[in-house]
This record gives structure tokens, sequence and C-alpha cells, in this order.
């Protein structure tokens, strides 16, 4: 059985997926650090160039040749640091697909395969924004994510059902009643369809 990391993903994600499933790498890798002690780039390098990926993006909303060739540059920097450090996983997981998996990385297959149906969104958050009327939502990113759609629904009673959609794990939605109870959960959506709905998570406006 192949127990090495999938790299053919840093050239077929689109920016905004790669923007995702990078991340999720980094915070793999970081919640795993007994077992992955010494990253190579370290997660400080690829982080800061996983940063400037992510703004060179953004920055593609004015326009302009200068805004495109920063942004197709910093994505050829990120993807060259991702494929050592995918070297680097491949040695520090010893072979063992467990720690793989906790790594982040998609798993090489001896065929190539879509990825399937995605997991659902776990560890969701919802907390109280900068401004009445908000609530900021919040789960783990999934690997291979394209968007994420999400539901806020008051609590009273025919009251309807707020819904959004993210390129990011997070969302914040904004105008809420105050001293309402808003009823938060979020779904991804990849190549294979949307996956299940997270546990739904319950919080009170201010």
């Amino acid at each position: 059985m192949i127990v090495k990391p999938a790299t053919s993903w840093l050239t077929t994600d689109s920016d905004t997926l790669l923007i995702n499933d990078v991340n999720v790498i980094i915070l793999a890798l970081t919640a795993n650090s007994a077992i992955y002690k010494t990253p190579t780039p370290t997660l400080l390098v690829i982080t800061s160039v996983w940063t400037n990926f992510s703004n060179a993006v953004a920055a593609l909303a004015d326009g302009g040749l200068s805004a495109t060739s920063r942004k197709r540059n910093t994505r050829l920097v990120l993807v060259g640091f991702m494929r050592q450090l995918a070297v680097y996983v491949a040695g520090a997981c010893q072979g063992d697909m467990t720690n793989l998996l906790l790594s982040g990385f998609p798993v090489q297959k001896p065929t190539r395969s879509p990825i399937g149906k995605l997991g659902t969104p776990q560890n969701l958050k919802v907390t109280l924004g900068k401004v009445s009327g908000e609530l900021d939502a919040k789960v783990n990113p999934v690997f291979g994510a394209a968007l994420y759609n999400w539901t806020c629904t008051p609590t009273t009673a025919g009251a309807a059902t707020l819904t959004a959609q993210s390129t990011a794990a997070s969302y914040t939605f904004g105008g809420l009643m105050p001293a309402v109870a808003y009823v938060i959960a979020c779904n991804a959506v990849g190549a294979a369809g949307p996956s299940s709905w997270s546990n739904p998570f319950t919080q009170i406006v201010i």
C-alpha cells in the first residue's frame, strides 16, 4: 500500500481551493506537532507564503496585469514550498497511514481518483461579532471544499432562515435582531456535491 502524500492537487486546484487546502494542511500539522516536529520548510514560512498568495488573489478584484502577474508568481512559490513540505511529510509519517492522514495531505493512490464526497465540517463555533447584530461563524476547513453553505435560523416562530455562501471556512451574519437566538449550520461543497450539514450551533445576539 502506498503511504505517500499526493501533490497533483497543487496544480489542479483553483486559486480559492488551493488557499483552502493549504490552510487545512497548516492547521493539521500545527495540531499534530508531536508527529511533525520539524516541518521543512517551517510552518512559519509556509504560512507567510500562503498569506502572500491569498492577498494576491484578493487583489485580483482590482484587475490589471501586475495583479495577475503577482498572483501567478506567488502561486508558483507556494506550490514549490508545498512540494518540499510533501517530501518532509512522506518521511516523517514513517509509512504509517494514520500519521499521513493527520498531516492534512491527501493520500497518493496508484490511480487517480476524485476526492469524492467531502467530510462533514467539524468544530463549528459561533461568536458575537464586532458590532451589535453580528455573529461570526467558523468551522475547520475541509480539504477539497470549493465553497461553504451557511444557514442562520432565528428561533422566533415563523421567522425565515437566512442563507449564505463563502469560499472561506468562516462567515459573518449581520443585521440580526438583538436578544434573539439563532441556530447556525454549515456544509462544504466539492466536485462531488455538498457534504452533510454540521452539527448546529445556537447563539443569542446582543
